[in-house]
């Protein structure tokens, strides 16, 4: 149902775009009107999607650890922080993150950083969706950051893990090599560091360098 639904809004998104250009002002105020009730329904889906990953986020917490809902190991520890504002900020970036909005989330996750420097689980994310978007420079810094203040081994693993695999997409193979040992050497368990030290070892000068990495 969901999937027809969306189908139907791209298929008036289309209409819009496409007719939009040259239509003449009576014809842009109907495509207007279209557009208004299509972003309607877009702000609508997205507050019940919050709404939902609030209550299932509740309901997690008296589960048995180990399903991985937010793309991070399930154990991985961090309380959002405890002032209203930085709370819903979290709560908003989660779930933009899981919707792939990554711009939205970006914004939610620099407001709770701003607040809370030294909050390391908003500042990971924060540095997980700015390298979703290609900003490697500001994802890098945030990660380099991370590693640098916690002591938690898979904060320090992912850290490690991402700043090693943005090396090896610059083709920067032996600083790439380097970060996935200490990614390695911070949480043995964690066996990306690994599978992306043999891939990288593999490429050895190749310019495709930075394909094929687990991030």
């Amino acid at each position: 149902m969901l999937k027809q639904l969306f189908a139907s809004m791209h298929d008036v998104l289309d209409e819009c775009i496409k007719q939009y250009p040259s239509a003449d002002v009576m014809r842009k105020q109907d495509l207007h009107k279209k557009l208004e009730v299509l972003k309607t329904m877009s702000d609508s889906f997205i507050e019940e999607w919050l709404n939902f990953e609030e209550k299932m986020s509740r309901f997690l917490e008296t589960v048995p650890k180990g399903i991985d809902w937010n793309g991070f190991p399930a154990d991985l520890s961090g309380q959002p922080p405890e002032t209203s504002l930085s709370s819903e900020s979290f709560k908003k970036g989660q779930g933009y993150f899981q919707l792939l909005m990554y711009d939205n989330a970006i914004r939610e996750f620099e407001k709770v950083v701003k607040q809370h420097p030294d909050f390391m689980l908003g500042r990971l994310y924060l540095a997980m969706g700015h390298m979703r978007k290609g900003n490697d420079a500001e994802a890098y810094r945030h990660f380099r950051f991370i590693t640098s203040l916690t002591d938690h081994a898979q904060m320090k693993a992912i850290s490690f893990n991402a700043m090693g695999c943005i090396q090896a997409k610059n083709a920067n193979l032996e600083q790439a090599q380097q970060l996935f040992k200490l990614a390695y050497m911070a949480d043995p368990t964690c066996v990306e560091p690994m599978i992306n030290m043999g891939i990288c070892m593999s490429h050895n000068g190749d310019t495709g360098a930075g394909q094929g990495f687990i991030h």
